[in-house]
């Protein structure tokens, strides 16, 4: 019997999260956050290679490797200190800080490991290049591809499972472990999508001849999204969660769906 371990980049998770994005494109609401559910995630992954693989039976290790800023004490002098920041980008660090923080600990409560979460002090020279969307997380993609790759070697005989949309994630674990596409496989999402650039990093992940094929996230919300009662609306095929069940053989419809019958 084997096992599967399990690698995210959650910086590029997060933002594959965040509101009109691959997974919340996939809610009856795009315009809110994908709630994902770490535990169930693992578990449809683990389904995944076992359709594969039958003897895969259970999850190994897990991590999650990502950035969260440590914000000084004195942040919001900021603003009165320097003309190049603002009150509004103060709120805004302090906004983002806490969703990474909570998408990180829903990540640790279902049992990853949280020693490849980075806490990098914020600096104010770092203010604009946020506010530009200009600043780049070096560490994080090394990090997912040194444990994963140390994992594969020292656990041959096990399936290891990297969750990214980054191109340059599988060149550098090709490098570095030429045997990779026996027990390594890639979950991003699907090339078919409407973000252009998505289009193409995803192909770039997926032209790889693994032995267990690529993992489609945003094919698959209905198995790892946050909520009691998880349907798939029978109209527009959108992913929605209830807090009670639907009657038996009635069915499913999201709540914008409804409205437009009504």
């Amino acid at each position: 019997m084997s096992r599967l371990h399990v690698f995210i980049d959650g910086s590029w998770l997060f933002k594959a999260c965040a509101p009109e994005k691959a997974l919340a494109l996939r809610l009856e609401y795009p315009e809110r956050s994908f709630r994902l559910n770490f535990g169930r995630l693992c578990q449809a992954l683990l389904g995944h290679v076992s359709t594969n693989d039958p003897r895969c039976d259970s999850i190994g290790d897990r991590y999650l490797s990502t950035s969260i800023f440590s914000i000084p004490d004195d942040v919001d002098e900021w603003p009165a200190e320097r003309d190049d920041i603002t009150s509004a980008d103060i709120e805004n660090v302090r906004h983002s800080v806490a969703a990474r923080d909570a998408f990180a600990k829903g990540a640790v409560d279902a049992g990853f490991d949280p020693s490849a979460i980075y806490r990098p002090h914020l600096k104010g020279w770092m203010i604009q290049k946020l506010r530009e969307r200009r600043f780049q997380e070096k560490q994080v993609d090394a990090t997912v591809v040194a444990l994963l790759v140390r994992s594969a070697i020292t656990n041959s005989g096990d399936y290891h499972a990297i969750i990214t949309g980054d191109a340059d994630v599988l060149p550098a674990i090709k490098v570095a472990y030429p045997k990779y596409s026996e027990n390594v496989f890639v979950a991003t999402t699907h090339p078919d999508q409407l973000q252009a650039e998505s289009r193409q990093t995803s192909f770039a992940l997926a032209d790889f001849d693994y032995r267990i094929p690529p993992y489609f996230l945003d094919e698959n919300v209905k198995s790892f999204v946050e909520g009691a009662n998880v349907y798939v609306c029978g109209h527009c095929n959108k992913v929605f969660a209830r807090p009670n069940p639907i009657p038996a053989g009635r069915r499913p419809c999201c709540s914008p769906c409804h409205k437009t019958r009504t």
